[in-house]
This record gives C-alpha cells, sequence and structure tokens, in this order.
C-alpha cells in the first residue's frame, strides 16, 4: 500500500488509501466503511442515503474529544438526519483515533494534526471514486472543519491532489493570535493548551474521558502541534510550512456556521475571519436569540441542540441548491 501523504520540505504527493473489510457494526443501520491509511490507522464509519439520485456527497465528521455520534446524537432528529432528508448521500465518520476509528490513543495510537488533516484527503479521495458524477461536501463540526480547509489549501497549491467541491464549518476556526481581537481571551486560550499539555504528558494522551472533558482521549503530538501556533506561531505543519499559505487560492463555496454563545473555542468574529482569508464565495451563519432562535447555543450545542434543527435543515438546504458547487471530477479548488 502506498504512502497515504508523503510529505517532502517541498511537495505534498497524493493521498493513497485502501479499502479494508469493515468488520464494525453500523450505528444507524448504514453501510460500513472501514479505510486504512499507510500508518495501518483505520477510519471508519457508514454510508448513508435515502434516495435513489442524491444530489451530492457528503463527509461528515466531528470536533475534538468526542465521536461522530454528537452529529446525530438523538437518533434520526440530528444533523446527519438533515442532511439525509436533503437528499444527501452521506459518509458519516469517525476520525482516527476516535469512536469506531483504531487504533486509539489509550491502546498506544499516537498522531499529529497533519495525519487527520491528510486522512481528510483521502477521505476526499475515496468519495471521488465512490461517486464521481457528484460534488464533494466536506461538513465539518469544530476539528473536521478546520482540517477539510487545512487540506483544501494544500490541494488549491497543487493540482494533483484531491479535495472538496464545497467546505460547510460548524464551530469550526483555529486558534491563531492574528484572529482574536481580544487580548484576555488569547492569554486564556494560551492557558488552555498549555493545561492541556501538561495534564497530557504523563501518559502521552490527554485523558479526556478521566476528566469528563469528551468521551475520547486525545494524543499528544497532535494537542502539541496546535498548542505550538497558539504560543505565537502560525497554522503551521511539522515542517513548518503554512496551511494558510495556499488560503487565497480556495476558491470553492464555504458556509461557515457560528454559535453566539460560543464565547472560547469558536467565537463568530474569529471564525469570520478565518474564513475570510479564502477567495471564494462565503456564507457565514450566526445562530442565537438575536437571529431568531431560542437559544445562544454554544460549541456543542451548535450541533447538538435539538431547537436547532430548523438551522440544520438550512445547512441541508445550502449544500442541496442546484448549480451551487462545480463539480471537479478530481481536484477540488
Amino acid at each position: 500500500m502506498a504512502s497515504v501523504s508523503s510529505q517532502t520540505n517541498q511537495r505534498i504527493r497524493p493521498a493513497d488509501f485502501e479499502v479494508v473489510p469493515a468488520t464494525h457494526p453500523p450505528l444507524r443501520q448504514g453501510e460500513p466503511v472501514a479505510l486504512q491509511m499507510s500508518d495501518g490507522a483505520v477510519v471508519r464509519g457508514e454510508w448513508l442515503c435515502r434516495t435513489e439520485r442524491p444530489c451530492a456527497v457528503v463527509a461528515l465528521s466531528h470536533a475534538i474529544m468526542v465521536d461522530r455520534r454528537t452529529l446525530d446524537a438523538k437518533a434520526g432528529e440530528g444533523l446527519l438526519s438533515s442532511l439525509l432528508d436533503r437528499g444527501l448521500k452521506v459518509l458519516w465518520f469517525d476520525q482516527r483515533g476516535h469512536g469506531q476509528s483504531r487504533p486509539t490513543a489509550t491502546e498506544g495510537a499516537s498522531w499529529d494534526y497533519d495525519s487527520l488533516v491528510y486522512d481528510a484527503g483521502c477521505v476526499a479521495a475515496y468519495l471521488a471514486q465512490a461517486e464521481p458524477s457528484l460534488p464533494r461536501i466536506a461538513v465539518g463540526h469544530s476539528l473536521f472543519g478546520h482540517v477539510s480547509l487545512a487540506w483544501q489549501s494544500l490541494c488549491a497549491q497543487n493540482a494533483e491532489l484531491t479535495g472538496y467541491d464545497g467546505l460547510v464549518g460548524l464551530a469550526s476556526n483555529v486558534w491563531l493570535r492574528h484572529l482574536e481581537p481580544s487580548l484576555f481571551r488569547w492569554w486564556l486560550k494560551r492557558l488552555s493548551y498549555e493545561t492541556l499539555l501538561l495534564l497530557s504528558r504523563p501518559t502521552g494522551y490527554f485523558p479526556a474521558v478521566r476528566l469528563r472533558f469528551g468521551n475520547v482521549n486525545e494524543s499528544l503530538p497532535y494537542l502539541a502541534q496546535m498548542g505550538s501556533w497558539v504560543s505565537g506561531g502560525d497554522w503551521t505543519d511539522r515542517h513548518g510550512r503554512s496551511y494558510r499559505t495556499g488560503l487565497p487560492k480556495v476558491r470553492v463555496p464555504i458556509l461557515s456556521v457560528a454559535g453566539h454563545g460560543d464565547r472560547l473555542m469558536a467565537i463568530p468574529g474569529c471564525q469570520l475571519r478565518f474564513v475570510l482569508e479564502t477567495a471564494g464565495p462565503i456564507t457565514h451563519w450566526q445562530l442565537g436569540r438575536r437571529f431568531g432562535d431560542e437559544i445562544d447555543p454554544d460549541h456543542m450545542q451548535v450541533v447538538m441542540s435539538s431547537k436547532l434543527k430548523e438551522r440544520w435543515n438550512d445547512v441541508a438546504a445550502w449544500i442541496a441548491t442546484p448549480g451551487r458547487f462545480r463539480t471537479s471530477g478530481g481536484q477540488g479548488r
């Protein structure tokens, strides 16, 4: 099996992966899928579709310290179901080390941010193989939202890479100093990562389950790489190459959805400044009482509160709008 994401200091080569037998049970009676990366990590999920003629294919994944179940927390009533009801075909999956994907940090697995970015590239390539005639859309809560944008930035610089035709980021941005106008919040973000790293070093992973931060323990190298950005660095890969470099060349449509009650993780203004670094058409929605919603959703409520069901329907409708996406046939830009 070829390298998933062979990278040198000059060039990133196309993602590669192997579809392997899926031995895990589906969570929503879908068709189980397993993709094995060159380092042996297996990303697992399932295909779901409620129509014979879907209008687009969606890669749907989750935030840090949780798994894909947050995107359909009450079976049949979550964001996943809104997408399916609108005639979309969805690959609903757990990112490496999370949920049903293996191995986990507790089992000794170690991964960095770049691994998640390249996994997003493998998923894009898999969607292109599975449904070559349909536009490919990445829908990500928090973590998957920005790793898919990072991959899209790489695609904008390398025509050999397979990307997405559109991106949806829900409560999704990275912590960079130029995006955060508040000095107080910036120091709070720095302190947060210093604490995460301190608690992770004894075991090699952050014990989110034991500390009740989430249901998935996170790899220390991943947290350390993100922590380096917060300590004053740029949004870089492990070789020091900035993921921001390609953003001005990213021209695919982007939907940015932020919660008015998100006070730290993805503050609406920070999230908007983040996506405005791209060059494509941008739609930015803020969810909250002043915008007609029942609640001011925090970071997790953006995808987990049933009071936002109509907003999830709006997200699905945005994706399903005829003519919104130009099907790239391989290389999303």
